[in-house]
């Protein structure tokens, strides 16, 4: 059971209750606590635990359910359906050469866009915007799964070098060959924020699940702007991964001797 009340706790947020409850069983899954396969509790147990009416444990559980993460039988109970502990399969890239291996096969729906040229207006002071740059808009998938949302900004005299390439296929890769780009900066940012309806729709998810919402450019060697990409995943499938001592060891190893 909880510690504090859980219902009082659980309103204090705008987000509908029944959704809250779903996303704490959800993490049940994610952890193995509720393990694939098993037997979730009781409605009995589930009133105990959550604080909340049956109305709201039978919401939580068909939003479950039509996620395909529960499977409920008539007069056995509620069964774990889908394996959730390997589904935060996605780590963020903290090094250019990371970010290149991670997108290099992933495979990609281009999305119609009317005005596909359109002026760059960074969220974030990454580097001096460019004069004129081609705009694509992608879904990602990782096992026909919808992992990110994405929306680029290609230098226009780069994409129309090779449009049908950079329209076909991950773009950072081919930057990263091409001999006539040098890439000197790879700044980027990441909020954690909610999903809207058009994006949930992309990546089917629910209005106002947690989304990680990055911010990522690619500059030049005249600190310009080549590549600039605003990106939304699922936050159930982000896993970051730093170590806090590696800027330390670079800094020790510059200052040494040899």
């Amino acid at each position: 059971m909880m510690n504090a009340p859980a219902e009082s706790v659980l309103r204090r947020s705008r987000v509908p209750l029944y959704l809250q409850v779903a996303s704490l069983m959800r993490q049940k899954i994610e952890s193995q606590e509720w393990a694939f396969g098993a037997q979730i509790p009781t409605l009995d147990e589930l009133e105990k635990e959550y604080e909340v009416s049956r109305i709201t444990l039978r919401a939580a559980l068909n939003q479950l359910e039509g996620l395909g993460i529960v499977r409920r039988t008539r007069g056995r109970g509620t069964f774990v359906a889908k394996d959730l502990s390997e589904q935060r399969w996605f780590k963020l890239p903290n090094t250019f050469d990371e970010l290149v291996g991670t997108v290099a096969n992933l495979k990609i729906r281009l999305l119609h866009i009317e005005q596909a040229e359109r002026p760059l207006v960074p969220a974030f002071p990454f580097g001096n915007v460019g004069t004129a740059y081609h705009r694509l808009r992608r879904v990602h998938y990782h096992n026909e799964v919808p992992y990110c949302l994405i929306d680029i900004y290609l230098d226009k005299a780069i994409f129309d070098s090779d449009p049908a390439a950079f329209s076909s296929a991950t773009v950072v890769p081919q930057l990263a060959a091409r001999k006539d780009v040098t890439i000197t900066a790879a700044p980027q940012v990441m909020r954690i924020t909610v999903s809207d309806e058009e994006t949930a729709a992309h990546l089917d998810i629910g209005v106002s699940d947690p989304i990680a919402d990055v911010c990522r450019a690619l500059v030049d060697t005249d600190g310009r702007i080549v590549y600039y990409a605003h990106i939304q995943y699922p936050a159930q499938m982000i896993q970051i991964e730093t170590d806090l001592m590696q800027a330390g060891r670079r800094s020790r190893k510059k200052r040494s001797p040899g």
